[in-house]
């Protein structure tokens, strides 16, 4: 019967292991310096995706309620709120919604405010918003109330 001896045992060796650390060592290092540009990077298309969803959600309101709906942005500001008119067309709020952390709208046209009629339609309109290392991205509101995110400028 033969009896495996220490020496023909399969491991790995020490500079085996060694390498593999160091590899593994850089990798970890390269990911934790891209990470902050990354996590920015997915706060902005999480704002601008928030943004787009409330606008939508406001042109639905606007039209199931037969009134009219405005979504109010400041130009600084981390957050932005809707409003729906009464039967005498005074506005009231009823969100108040934050942008993701470190997310600020930069710039916005038409007066700061974009307003749905009964029928869906708004005014045109941007929209930029920027995170905290001053990418900024935008979205675009037309006439028939339809929302676009506009590509990343090259």
């Amino acid at each position: 019967m033969l009896v495996p001896s220490f020496t023909q045992r399969a491991a790995f060796s020490l500079l085996e292991l060694v390498v593999t650390l160091g590899v593994v060592c850089i990798v970890t290092g390269t990911a934790a310096l891209a990470w902050p540009r990354v996590d920015a990077a997915m706060q902005l298309d999480s704002g601008l995706h928030q943004v787009a969803a409330d606008l939508q959600a406001a042109r639905t309101l606007a039209v199931a309620s037969a009134r009219r709906v405005r979504m109010v942005f400041t130009a600084g500001a981390d957050r932005y709120w809707r409003e729906q008119a009464d039967d005498s067309g005074a506005y009231h709020r009823d969100l108040d919604r934050p942008l993701p952390r470190g997310i600020r709208v930069i710039a916005v046209n038409s007066g700061g405010s974009f307003v749905f009629s009964p029928r869906g339609q708004a005014e045109n309109g941007t929209i930029t918003l920027v995170d905290q290392r001053g990418t900024a991205r935008a979205l675009r509101l037309n006439q028939r109330g339809r929302i676009t995110i506009l590509p990343v400028d090259s």
